[in-house]
């Protein structure tokens, strides 16, 4: 009997040992898997004496235009451009701007972008009809180089119909993905020396790339990234 005590006892040991290990062991692989998952969601920080990776926040939905949409309050979104958008073009001078009132078309030129002579058509997230423009950013245009998300947001619109549009929206996993493809077909098309004006060593986005490029490379990079015209 005492054998038999003794031998559950050492049995009991070593399985409980056994199962602290294992549980160890998941709660690592948690620890990690979090871990990955935060690096994935996180913002990509700036690079040191250098331009920035373009980061894409999590609570908007993007357009493949480089353009982003926001729940506002019901049936109203916030819309503007993206990180990209305002890395690529440099500092702001002007955004032209349609009237409330105006009617938008989702994936049909929204406002135009302006940097000196360089120009950039961008296209509407959503359709609707503009409610509101941000007259700070009128005021100021740089704003959407500092705040591209937030304070540089660029207009209000009331949209009907948004089941129907949500499928020419990305979340910003969605998004990267999408844009990461069309990087790579952006820089399969280019020499190093052109390339070179756009993405810095570590394939980040040169502030002011725009300002660096002749007008044919422009032109290309507008319509394979931006999927829209210069004019």
């Amino acid at each position: 009997m005492v054998v038999i005590l003794v031998a559950l006892t050492i049995f009991g040991f070593f399985l409980g040992h056994a199962i602290s290990q294992r549980l160890a062991r998941e709660r690592e692989r948690a620890r990690v898997g979090l871990e990955k998952n935060r690096m994935i969601l996180s913002p990509v920080p700036v690079l040191p004496n250098s331009g920035r990776v373009p980061w894409f926040p999590e609570d908007v939905y993007y357009h493949r235009g480089h353009t982003w949409v926001k729940l506002d309050e019901e049936n109203t979104m916030r819309i503007g451009l993206d990180d990209f958008t305002q890395q690529v073009m440099g500092d702001i001078e002007g955004i032209a701007i349609p009237s409330p009132g105006g009617e938008l078309s989702q994936g049909q030129v929204a406002w135009r972008v302006r940097h000196g002579k360089l120009k950039l058509n961008q296209l509407a997230p959503l359709g609707g009809t503009v409610v509101e423009v941000n007259e700070e950013l009128k005021k100021d245009p740089t704003l959407a180089n500092r705040s591209p998300y937030k304070e540089g947001w660029i207009l209000k619109i009331r949209t009907k119909g948004l089941n129907k549009q949500m499928p020419e929206l990305m979340d910003s996993l969605q998004f990267k993905a999408h844009f990461d493809q069309d990087k790579a077909t952006f820089m399969s098309s280019f020499s190093d020396h052109a390339l070179g004006a756009v993405y810095g060593d570590g394939g980040e986005v040169i502030k002011g790339a725009a300002t660096k490029l002749d007008e044919k490379t422009w032109k290309i990079l507008v319509e394979q990234l931006f999927h829209s015209s210069p004019e």
